[in-house]
């Protein structure tokens, strides 16, 4: 909210809160509740295991639930989505009200550090061939610190914002690129471990959560009008209403494909 360009606007207000307390109910949601309510989780008494004359296992009927890692990271990063709008309203009408530049660095830096890895987190725990660390995306946030640390220190927008946004945007291409690479293998895992045509298909819509989250970060950390404001607002609604559905239809893959 640069220049305070919502706070005089009632329906903006309620708005940007409007989708913090959605992302919010939204992450409670996912942590406590179970039992999905957009896909119907079949027990294990349905589950049917047999051996391919080529040693390879297949599974037919298997039990239908979703993956708690994938809701565990999806519920952290709607945390992170709420908390972002309470530190960019709250930095700016209660703390350095007058030091534009050292709060904009300020909140910019909370958004990288927490939202971009995040996300990062649920793009990789979508990928369920195998499990891929998350560690090294975490240390590539460091110079982003770094550099905003300094930045507001020696009042330098250059150092806080243009060269930390420069990393951030090299960071976020270099996990696309290993991503894409990731979703191929992924891909051909399924087509091999799993016969049903609905999980082959499974890795396009990664790529299109790929695509969706990466215009997110990089929308919504940059200055703009109210009008790009209210659009930020509209693509959180967006966010958190993909990440509950592709949390719950995404169907949990365990054992009887390649180790």
């Amino acid at each position: 909210m640069f220049d305070y360009r919502g706070l005089h606007d009632m329906a903006f207000l309620a708005l940007y809160w409007g989708a913090a307390v959605l992302a919010l109910l939204a992450a409670l949601y996912l942590l406590c509740r179970r039992k999905n309510l957009l896909m119907h989780e079949s027990g294990p008494e349905e589950l049917l295991t047999i051996e391919l004359p080529s040693g390879r296992k297949l599974r037919l009927g298997r039990p239908r639930r979703s993956s708690p890692r994938l809701r565990r990271w999806t519920a952290a990063a709607l945390v992170a989505m709420a908390l972002s709008h309470v530190w960019w309203y709250g930095v700016g009408q209660w703390w350095l009200v007058d030091d534009h530049l050292v709060r904009t660095l300020l909140v910019i830096m909370l958004d990288h550090m927490t939202l971009v890895p995040l996300l990062m987190g649920v793009l990789l725990a979508m990928l369920q061939d195998r499990r891929r660390p998350l560690w090294p995306w975490l240390l590539v946030q460091a110079p982003v610190a770094v550099l905003g640390a300094v930045g507001m220190a020696q009042r330098s927008w250059l150092l806080g914002y243009t060269l930390a946004c420069w990393w951030q945007l090299g960071s976020i291409a270099v996990f696309i690129t290993y991503y894409i690479y990731a979703l191929r293998q992924y891909g051909r895992w399924l087509l091999m471990s799993y016969a049903d045509l609905e999980h082959k298909q499974v890795w396009q819509s990664l790529a299109l959560a790929l695509v969706f989250f990466a215009i997110y970060g990089l929308y919504t950390s940059n200055m703009g009008a109210l009008s790009r404001e209210y659009l930020s607002q509209v693509l959180t609604v967006a966010i958190v209403a993909f990440l509950v559905w592709r949390a719950e239809t995404l169907e949990e893959l365990s054992d009887g494909g390649p180790p």
